[in-house]
């Protein structure tokens, strides 16, 4: 995050500000849109009811960090990506609870409880969000220079540090979250599939049809089909842990949707930028003297 506060200026959330039609674009997309289309796509299908709450939920736990990485890497919007991923963590104190309560009540025909840790969200978006992201602004109106220097690196820095961590949360799944089959795999991974995909698409011709630029509308696209799985997990293996199917295509979801959801972010980038920039990555790679526009 405070890598995303480099390449960012006090005036790109200003813009945010005096024109809000994108975020609330995004918060559409996300808690309206994506939900109704974890509806549609479960409601059919023959799979236990335990394992239709479990996708809806991930439906109704959008965003994420690593939304805003992506969005860092393909040149989104990184100002409405940091926007909505706060906005969305406050948001859904409120929405994750009564969604689920319906859908628990639709498909399962039962009611439970659920709380989340409000306190603990506020401090945890002031912390890893919000924090570093002033502290790379500051540090980029005050030494522009360094910041330009600084962001080269980082673009090669972060996704490694991404995949130590998600290495990392694989291998505590492994301990201690749900455990998977391939039986699990082979009928629920083609409906998460189709999740994932589906939404994705779905928010990217949704932000273009209310008018908005390729790029805010690939930024949406990312934060609506990259769910926050760590969130969702959490809320099946504490707050509904009496039946664990529930956290199974969490579990599932959290294995494939980074890089599915990267590769639909490349494809609906812009594609001279696209190309350009891959063959000066492979030039400075080979050692020619040329470096990435």
């Amino acid at each position: 995050m405070f890598g995303m506060g480099l390449a960012l200026r006090w005036q790109d959330f200003k813009d945010i500000l005096l024109h809000p039609r994108e975020v609330l674009t995004g918060l559409v997309a996300q808690m309206v849109l994506l939900p109704l289309f974890a509806l549609l796509i479960t409601w059919p299908v023959p799979l236990p009811p335990p394992v239709k709450v479990g996708i809806v939920l991930v439906a109704i736990c959008p965003g994420g960090s690593t939304s805003n990485l992506l969005n860092y890497l393909l040149k989104g919007h990184l100002a409405l990506c940091v926007s909505l991923t706060s906005l969305n963590a406050l948001l859904t104190q409120l929405t994750i609870p009564l969604l689920l309560q319906f859908f628990l009540w639709f498909y399962m025909n039962t009611s439970t409880s659920v709380a989340l840790p409000f306190g603990e969200v506020v401090v945890k978006i002031f912390l890893v969000t919000l924090l570093p992201v002033v502290a790379g602004l500051i540090v980029h109106q005050k030494f522009p220079a360094f910041a330009e220097k600084a962001r080269y690196p980082l673009k090669y820095l972060m996704p490694i540090l991404l995949g130590v961590a998600m290495l990392g949360a694989a291998l505590w799944e492994e301990k201690s979250g749900p455990s998977v089959t391939y039986a699990d795999l082979a009928y629920i991974l083609p409906v998460l599939l189709v999740l994932n995909v589906g939404s994705t698409l779905l928010g990217y011709y949704f932000g273009l049809k209310t008018g908005l630029s390729k790029r805010s509308a690939m930024t949406i696209a990312i934060e609506v089909g990259l769910q926050n799985t760590g969130l969702a997990l959490w809320i099946a293996t504490n707050q509904l842990k009496d039946d664990p199917r529930i956290a199974v295509p969490a579990a599932v979801y959290a294995l494939f949707s980074f890089f599915s959801t990267a590769a639909l972010g490349l494809w609906l980038s812009d594609q001279k930028y696209r190309f350009k920039h891959l063959r000066g990555h492979i030039k400075a790679i080979f050692g020619r003297g040329l470096k990435p526009q």
